[in-house]
């Protein structure tokens, strides 16, 4: 197998029913790094596609959720000795490919152990809310970004069973809690043009009241 210049990253992707989404990026990242696709038992042959274009995923048996889906595939990915950093990204096409590098370059340059994507932009008025009072405490913004990158070395500490569905802003909390290096750097997000796939809109916004209180009492 070619060995790709960036052998000790991996952009770890979870995805439920994103196949049109994820067709017009994933083969352009897939050429540069390695990739791990977690597909939430999705019923539009996301499973059928990666694997006849030869992209790594793995398939939950049920619908699990965005979180878990993320929590499962950063728990496989802290075992695995030669993967160095992990870059999480979502399959809805918000992020710019352009902006891994990005990553890479600030994870090299000031050797942070946590480095969250912060969103010029937010998808709904009380993500900003929660990024501002984020701000406010912990100098921090946007914790709900899915565009991260992590320390290997440092999910292995973490009990991946205490958090919750709070679209892992929980573990960043956890990172700060035990004092490791967490920053945020500025991204562009693409518009997407269907609709998300987290949720209704009441599920949707009880679960930010929900991170709202997590981040106020934190």
């Amino acid at each position: 197998m070619h060995k790709k210049k960036y052998d000790s990253l991996i952009i770890l992707i979870p995805s439920f029913n994103e196949l049109n989404n994820l067709k017009k990026f994933i083969k352009e990242i897939h050429k540069r790094y390695k990739v791990l696709i977690i597909d939430d038992c999705s019923s539009d042959n996301t499973s059928t596609w990666l694997k006849k274009n030869k992209i790594n995923f793995i398939k939950n048996k049920k619908n699990i959720g965005y979180e878990q889906s993320l929590i499962k595939g950063l728990m496989i990915l802290s075992k695995v000795k030669k993967v160095e950093k992990i870059i999480t990204m979502d399959a809805d096409g918000q992020h710019k490919m352009k902006h891994i590098k990005k990553f890479i370059n600030v994870s090299n340059n000031k050797n942070p152990d946590l480095i969250i994507g912060s969103r010029k932009k937010k998808n709904r008025f009380i993500e900003s809310i929660i990024s501002k009072i984020f701000q406010m405490k912990y100098s921090l913004e946007d914790p709900l970004s899915g565009f991260k990158l992590y320390k290997r070395e440092k999910l292995k500490e973490m009990k991946f069973d205490n958090f919750k569905k709070f679209f892992l802003v929980d573990l960043v909390l956890e990172f700060i809690k035990k004092k490791h290096k967490v920053i945020s750097i500025n991204i562009e997000t693409n518009k997407r043009f269907d609709n998300p796939k987290v949720g209704d809109l009441m599920d949707t916004n009880f679960k930010m009241l929900s991170i709202l209180a997590c981040v106020i009492l934190n």
